[in-house]
């Protein structure tokens, strides 16, 4: 087990909360022969058990949570299936990148989609959806890609709010057309003896690699790539693989009065993700290489490398694309 991180580092972190556990997962893997899915599961099941029981034995409830996880028990499955057989994963933040919870209290505008009640509501009743949502699952899911959802935020109210929000009828959490969703319990941390080494993980931080179909890569799938408004949570050598994208909130676009400009590039941020996805899913199919090379331009340091060769290169904006594409080692594997 990690160290635990003081109370105050965690902005989930509850007054007078024991900090939650984290464990050195590629150690998990070794010792008990997991898959990196199970051992980051194996955490989930440990911290369901002692927030459940305070006074359950350690050691009892590692080895129960252990017990689970080598029986392929898992709270909310990930579709294995589906992620094998997709041609790309696209995995979708959730707070600020697909919605944005709010108070209207605090926050005077009214244009939920919808509103929570009960315990579940406390602090930000409201859910505003982000325009376009459900022309971009449909289009991933049409081009072959699978869809996984992974929210920093603590479990339980993000699992209530994802059981009002409906895809084709049915709520996100049975939905078929979403391959997994993973919250705050799947964050992880990293010592620096873990691989990759001298690379720590100090803010507990969602990983790629748990969608790996071979337990033993190092790397994270050349399939996978996140759409998240905030990299401070992903692992900073996998920032290759992220889409950032402009943080989403009610009371910039909701405003009124407020700035058409800024409701219309609302309205267009997450059609641009999808054009950038279909432009490489094609780029893909025709050359024959790993879906995140093909979207490699448009990751996070794959766009400070286009906007290089643009500015001071003097390529147009196309060229630089292809350039990237060209030549990967062009782009810094992290900061």
């Amino acid at each position: 087990m990690i160290p635990p991180l003081p109370a105050w580092t965690d902005r989930f972190a509850k007054p007078n909360e024991v900090p939650p556990p984290f464990f050195a997962i590629t150690r998990l893997m070794e010792r008990y022969s997991l898959t990196r899915a199970q051992a980051v599961e194996l955490q989930n099941h440990y911290r369901d058990l002692t927030r459940a029981n305070a006074s359950l034995d350690p050691e009892q409830a590692f080895a129960t949570a252990l017990k689970r996880v080598q029986e392929n028990q898992f709270e909310r499955p990930l579709d294995v299936e589906q992620l094998r057989q997709a041609k790309f994963i696209v995995v979708f933040d959730l707070d600020e990148t697909l919605w944005s919870q709010y108070d209207p209290a605090r926050t005077p505008v009214t244009c939920a989609d919808f509103v929570m009640q009960g315990a579940q509501a406390a602090g930000t009743p409201n859910v505003k959806l982000i325009p376009g949502w459900q022309q971009a699952f449909e289009r991933i899911r049409a081009l072959g890609g699978a869809i996984v959802i992974f929210s920093a935020n603590l479990d339980d109210p993000t699992l209530a709010r994802l059981e009002q929000w409906k895809f084709h009828g049915t709520p996100l959490l049975q939905s078929p057309e979403i391959a997994g969703v993973l919250t705050n319990s799947h964050l992880i941390l990293q010592d620096k003896a873990e691989e990759p080494k001298n690379n720590p993980v100090r803010e507990p931080s969602k990983d790629l690699r748990i969608f790996n179909d071979d337990p033993k890569a190092k790397g994270v799938s050349e399939k996978v790539i996140i759409v998240d408004d905030n990299p401070v949570r992903l692992f900073n050598d996998q920032l290759t693989h992220a889409r950032v994208i402009k943080k989403f909130e009610a009371k910039h676009y909701c405003a009124s009065p407020g700035d058409p400009r800024v409701r219309k590039a609302f309205d267009d941020s997450l059609a641009e993700v999808v054009r950038e996805l279909e432009e490489s899913a094609q780029y893909m199919n025709q050359k024959g290489v790993g879906f995140s090379r093909a979207f490699l331009p448009y990751s996070w340091l794959g766009q400070l490398t286009v906007r290089f060769l643009m500015e001071s290169g003097g390529l147009d904006r196309a060229q630089a694309i292809d350039s990237v594409r060209s030549n990967p080692e062009t782009v810094d594997q992290k900061f």
